[in-house]
C-alpha cells in the first residue's frame, strides 16, 4: 500500500473507528508508550520518531506488515 493511501485511511478511521479498530489502536498505543521512538515534537504532539507520524493517527493504520516502522505491532 502506498504511504499516502495508508495515511488517509488512518486519519479517516481515527475519526470514527469501529469497536475492533479502537481495540487494535488501544493495544498499539500501549506498545508505543513503551517504545524508545515515541517522541513529543516542538508543538507538543506525540509522534513516532521513526516515521514522524502523529501517534493519535498512526495507531489507526491498516493492519498488516509495515504498519509500525519498527515492526513492534503484531500483524
Amino acid at each position: 500500500m502506498n504511504k499516502f493511501k495508508e495515511i488517509a485511511i488512518a486519519w479517516y478511521t481515527a475519526a470514527n473507528p469501529t469497536p475492533k479498530q479502537k481495540e487494535i489502536a488501544d493495544r498499539r498505543l500501549s506498545i508505543c508508550d513503551e517504545c524508545e521512538e515515541a517522541k513529543v515534537n516542538t508543538v507538543g504532539l506525540h509522534v513516532c520518531g521513526a516515521c514522524g507520524c502523529p501517534l493519535s493517527k498512526k495507531i489507526f493504520s491498516p493492519v498488516g506488515p509495515g504498519a509500525c516502522p519498527k515492526a513492534k505491532w503484531p500483524v
